[in-house]
């Protein structure tokens, strides 16, 4: 995290990449900065909840099918950030669906924003990755990281 922190200078290459701006290398800082104060757990998070995945038991209990793509991250928020990638690809749940998940997993809107900020930090992570050592997908990573920024960006001017 701290290296992100670090990088966000007036010669990131974020910059020139197209992914941020100047003028918003102060509030994508404050947004790493909180993450470095929150203690964070981790677990094991599904990875892919959709319809096809979820069975209900006659008792009504929902079970999790297939956990192919499971992965330990941090939780509660691995699965929401799985929704908010689907979303960035056009895909469901919309707005409204990812706030009731978000609400019925028993996430308040404070731990959302969180979840959007972790997104955040894994797509600049991700992208400064392949800035060092896959250099032949920096503008796919950097397309991504865009996109994620836009959309937790349009969260706090709304």
């Amino acid at each position: 995290m701290q290296y992100n922190i670090d990088s966000l200078t007036e010669r990131d290459p974020l910059l020139e990449l197209g992914v941020i701006k100047k003028s918003e290398l102060g509030i994508v800082r404050q947004w790493f900065e909180q993450l470095q104060d929150e203690k964070f757990r981790f677990g094991l998070c599904h990875g892919d909840i959709s319809l096809k995945n979820t069975m209900v038991h006659p008792t009504g209990q929902l079970i999790l099918l297939d956990w192919g793509s499971a992965e330990v991250t941090v939780v509660p928020y691995g699965d929401v950030i799985h929704l908010m990638r689907c979303q960035l690809r056009d895909e469901d749940p919309d707005a409204e669906q990812l706030k009731a998940f978000s609400e019925g997993y028993g996430m308040s809107v404070e731990e959302l924003d969180l979840a959007r900020h972790v997104l955040l930090l894994k797509a600049f992570d991700t992208l400064r990755w392949a800035m060092d050592k896959r250099p032949d997908q920096v503008n796919d990573y950097a397309s991504s990281a865009k996109q994620v920024f836009n959309m937790v960006s349009d969260r706090f001017r709304n």
